[in-house]
Order: C-alpha cells, then structure tokens, then sequence
C-alpha cells in the first residue's frame, strides 16, 4: 500500500485523521490498487510513515473491518476483503476496455479546468521574458510588492470593494490568514464562536490555537441570534467565524437584517468576526462582504482558490487599521515571507482580458450544472440548496447517510458527509445530518459531469430499492 503523507496531509483536512486513513485505504481497495487478500501494514509501520499514533491506525483498521472491507487474523494481521460487487464491477470493466474502474469525485470540491491552465501558462511566459519583473520576485519583500498590492487594491475596487493598498495583506491560501487571525486575536483556552457546521479547516486552527470553540446553531437566515447572544454573554468570545455569503457547506446565504444585528453584536460584546469568502459564488449570488460595513470589526479573508487554482496559494486579508501590525508580524513569524512569485502571476492574469472570458465560462458552465443536478434529484423526490460549486443535499430519514455513502463508494461515487464539517468533540448540533454536500466542479468535461450524475443517480436508484425490500 503507498500512502504518502503528503495525501494524507490533504485528506486530514477534511475529516479526522482514522477516517482520512480509512477513506485513503478504502478507495485504494475499490480501485484494486490493493487487490483482495493482500496483507494491510502492520499498524506500528503504518503509523512510522505517516506521521500518526498507533491507536489510530487500529482505529482505522477497526472501522474497516466494521465495513467488511477488511479481516483482521489473529496473530497474522490484517488483509483484504473487497467487495465482491466491486470486484465484479472492476474485473468486467477491464474485460471491456482494460481499463480501471472509473471514479466520480463529487468530493472535492474544486472548479472545472475550462482555461484557468493556459492562464497561468501565459502568466508564466510572459515573466520568463521580463527579467526585472523575476529579479523583483527573487528579492526579499516581507511586506509584499507594492505593484502586486495596487493591482489587487484596483481589481477588488471593480468589485466595488473599496480598500486602501495597506489595508491588504497577502497569505499563502486562506487558511494562513484564519490561522493568523486566531494567532493575534485570542489566547490559550479563549472562548471562540463559529457556525455549527464549518469548514474543517478552521477547526485545524482552531485545535492549534488551543482555543475553545462553540458552534452556534444555523438557521433558513443565517445564525440564531439569540443562541449567539446568550453565549456572548455566558462566555465572553473574541471572535466569530462566519460564510455568510455562501454558507459552507450548507450554502444558506445570510440576510441583511442577520449581518447588521452581527455587527451590533460584535461592537457590544466586543469580539471580532472573521468573514470568510473562499467559497465559489456566482455574480448573481456574490455580494458586497461585510467588511465594508464594519472595517474596524471585520478581517476579510479570501483566496483566488476557487476561481483559479488552489495550487497557486494565492490569498489575502483584509485587516483592520489596528490589527494591521500585528497581522503582518505573525505572518512574518511563520514565514519569513509569503512567496511573491504566486501573486507576480496572479496580478498579470487578472489584467488579461483572457481572466473575464474565463470568468465568464466558469459560471457558465456552473449554472448549467447546478441545473442539471437539481432536475436529477427533483425527478428521485429530492431537493437541494445550491451554491457556487457545491449543493447540499438533505436525505430522507428512510436512507441513512452513513450507508448511503457506503454504497456510493462501492459505486465509486465520492461525496462528502456533512458530520465531517462538524467540530469533532461537539455533542449535538441543531440542523440535520442526514445530509450530503455535493460538489459538482470536480469534472473537467462536460460529458464527464453528465456521466457521473447518471452514475450518481443509479446508485441512489437502486439503493432506494434495496431500501424499500429491507422494509
């Protein structure tokens, strides 16, 4: 089995770390990359390698043997049991084309490729010529290229985002600038609020930053304010965590009335709110962030990620005035300086006229299959909310989530289930689990999405009726 840590770095982002591996395992056994009978690592190498204690690969290992995807031996270890069905599926497949089984990742979730590589590509050519501009990027900048600010500082403008070029503080990803937020803003053992339902990265810095997390319930309209006030005053937070325009994962987008009471709250019980806007929006959903109503309340967060490309780690922050200091400092104390190659790239795409083109087929092709996929679901008595580049879909309580994915794996069908945007030591939380975030940008072709929604919707066919004869 060759798990490198790397992957399983990326898969701890997440879910917890005995299901990352668990995940990791299980579709190296559906993709015959571990064929059946084959002898797993024994537990303390496997822990060696990935960086991991023993009792959560034997944790993992139990839960795959609880799937039936693993026999543990006595005394000889633990081996392989795949799927039958899988198996079946897998040795007609090759008999066919001999090929692999094909995967449908409605997991991750990403943006189609539809240009954003050739973007890039020119990006990169047109640096390789301009010998100023690379000598510029190979010298130290702890504080950023200023051309690189004022171009980001003139783009966010055509966004009516109005910011003065100090006011931004560039990071490399999203994820930096939480982290550095949680850094500057709290202490060891400090109260923290967040959506109870949230982006696993967070709760990663969150674990880090040894503080305290409270999720607050989620309503049709974004927080339950009263929830949210009575902790206020029961536990004095220092911030709040929301995604308010496109909620994630459940993409409920807050109203006017929720973010202004927000405010008023943030200014009464003094803590201050981290807006996170990562997540993909189409222009008729995006709108102005809070920051621009509460400059001194509210650090902005925000990444090219969805839109561009995750690999560039192209982020930035919005700070307010008297954090800015200490925002660049901490920043500066986890790297010495935040690459500024990335953001040379990033500023000649977004002046080429090619980026609104791209732009432009991106959420063409987005509405499209946003479209698509609610049609699908609508014929099967299914609803879902829909976002950007992802949907959630909330199950009937005769199908289980838990089995449900189960049996999508089987079908090599990938999803996420929503216990995994959960705090892992919360008790309860208030909106239902049963339910399945469904990323639809994960197919570069359109055939290929439209493959995969009839795959998805297969799986759901039959196990429905596998559901209705167990009845």
């Amino acid at each position: 089995m060759n798990i490198s840590k790397i992957e399983f770095d990326e898969a701890c982002l997440a879910q917890p770390k005995y299901k990352a591996l668990v995940w990791l395992i299980e579709q190296a056994i559906l993709a015959e990359e571990l064929p059946d009978k084959q002898k797993l690592p024994a537990q303390r190498l496997l822990s060696d390698h990935l960086g991991i204690t023993h009792g959560t690969v034997t944790r993992a290992y139990e839960l795959l043997e609880k799937k039936g995807l693993v026999t543990a031996k006595l005394g000889a270890g633990t081996y392989v049991n795949s799927p039958s069905s899988a198996r079946n599926h897998s040795e007609k497949n090759d008999q066919l084309n001999g090929s692999k089984v094909k995967e449908y990742d409605f997991a991750s979730s990403m943006q189609p490729m539809l240009g954003q590589q050739v973007l890039v590509k020119n990006a990169l050519s047109e640096l390789a010529q301009d010998v100023s501009a690379v000598t510029q990027v190979m010298t130290y900048s702890p504080q950023g290229v200023a051309k690189h600010k004022q171009v980001f500082t003139d783009w966010l403008a055509r966004k009516n985002i109005k910011i003065q070029t100090h006011d931004l503080v560039f990071t490399q990803g999203a994820q930096q600038g939480i982290y550095t937020c949680l850094q500057i803003l709290t202490k060891e053992n400090d109260h923290i609020l967040h959506e109870e339902l949230a982006y696993p990265g967070f709760f990663r810095a969150v674990d880090a930053s040894r503080v305290k997390p409270l999720g607050v319930p989620i309503t049709p309209h974004g927080l339950d304010l009263k929830v949210l006030e009575e902790y206020c005053q029961q536990y004095k937070p220092k911030l709040l965590y929301i995604t308010s325009n496109m909620q994630n994962p459940t993409n409920i987008q807050y109203t006017q009335d929720q973010l202004g009471r927000i405010v008023e709250l943030s200014r009464q019980y003094d803590f201050y709110i981290i807006e996170d806007d990562v997540n993909y929006c189409l222009s008729e959903s995006w709108r102005l962030p809070l920051q621009q109503k509460a400059p001194d309340r509210v650090f902005y967060v925000s990444s090219l990620s969805k839109y561009v490309a995750g690999g560039l780690r192209v982020a930035y922050t919005i700070v307010p005035k008297d954090w800015q200091q200490a925002f660049n400092a901490n920043v500066h104390s986890q790297c010495w300086m935040v690459s500024t190659l990335n953001f040379e790239l990033a500023t000649r795409f977004l002046t080429n006229e090619g980026f609104v083109h791209n732009q432009s087929l991106l959420e063409s092709e987005m509405r499209y299959r946003q479209n698509a996929f609610k049609a699908m679901v609508k014929k099967q008595g299914l609803s879902v909310r829909c976002g950007g580049l992802n949907v959630w879909l909330s199950l009937p309580d005769n199908i289980n989530v838990n089995q449900f994915n189960a049996f999508l794996l089987s079908k090599n069908v990938k999803v996420r289930t929503a216990d995994l945007f959960r705090y892992p030591s919360s008790s309860t939380v208030s909106i239902s689990l049963n339910a399945l975030r469904i990323s639809l940008g994960g197919f570069n072709t359109r055939n290929e999405f439209e493959e995969g929604i009839r795959a998805f919707e297969k799986a759901f066919i039959e196990f429905s009726q596998q559901q209705d004869i167990v009845i």
